[in-house]
């Protein structure tokens, strides 16, 4: 059975060019030019993701989603947006989005955004807890890992914003992670961010001296500054999620 998509965009070449991307993978996709039509179709209909825009006329995406969270609907929704600030990040987050998308998104990110969605859907399904099963205590160390494991899968999938917010919570957890700040200076310099990039490689050294992925992307950025290349390649270290 295909996946349902339901696009939610207030301009109508979006509309066309993400329904465009996604019918020829076998998506059956819906689209709605506002907030309030979205809802409206989500009460009647079932969609396993919504792209979501932010800003729209009358009922914006951040309004759309906590409605939708309110009445008990828990339809996996990403946000793609124009503005992709990490306080708009953050609080998408905090509503339940499952992930946040900033344009331009070329085609084939999106197919890969949809498919990976649809994809972690399935993974929780088929590792559910039975109902017999005892809960496992949430402590700092297993939110730390667990930070750390989704920062990792949205540096993966280039979601900066998402592998952000997840850096700074799990650098939050344990300051002393030479692993959270090496990934974070991975980030930045994926950014072009590189005063911010040495600032972190630098705590992650700190946090542990012989930490190879530092040392090597430490290495690289002063063979950049110095000779204005490197022939090293970034050292994100291990970032396969494991499952």
């Amino acid at each position: 059975m295909h996946a349902n998509i339901l696009i939610v965009d207030d301009e109508p070449n979006v509309r066309l060019m993400f329904r465009t991307a996604l019918v020829p993978s076998g998506y059956q996709v819906t689209t709605a030019e506002d907030g309030a039509t979205a809802l409206d179709w989500l009460a009647e209909g079932k969609a396993d993701v919504v792209l979501l825009d932010l800003q729209m006329p009358g009922l914006d995406g951040m309004d759309v989603l906590r409605r939708l969270r309110e009445s008990g609907n828990d339809t996996p929704v990403v946000i793609v947006t124009a503005h992709g600030s990490v306080p708009n990040a953050v609080q998408a987050m905090k509503l339940g989005a499952i992930d946040f998308q900033t344009k331009p998104l070329t085609p084939d990110r999106l197919r890969a955004v949809v498919a990976d969605v649809i994809e972690r859907q399935a993974d929780r399904k088929r590792v559910a807890h039975p109902p017999t099963s005892v809960p496992e205590p949430v402590t700092v160390a297993s939110q730390f890992a667990e930070d750390l494991r989704k920062a990792k899968r949205a540096l993966n999938r280039c979601a900066f914003v998402e592998a952000e917010i997840f850096l700074k919570q799990a650098i939050a957890l344990n300051p002393n992670s030479a692993e959270s700040h090496n990934l974070m200076g991975v980030l930045h310099e994926c950014r072009n961010e590189h005063d911010d990039s040495y600032r972190e490689y630098k705590a992650a050294l700190k946090a542990d001296h012989n930490y190879t992925p530092a040392k090597h992307n430490m290495t690289r950025y002063y063979e950049r500054f110095t000779f204005g290349r490197s022939d090293q390649a970034i050292d994100k270290g291990e970032t396969r999620e494991e499952n």
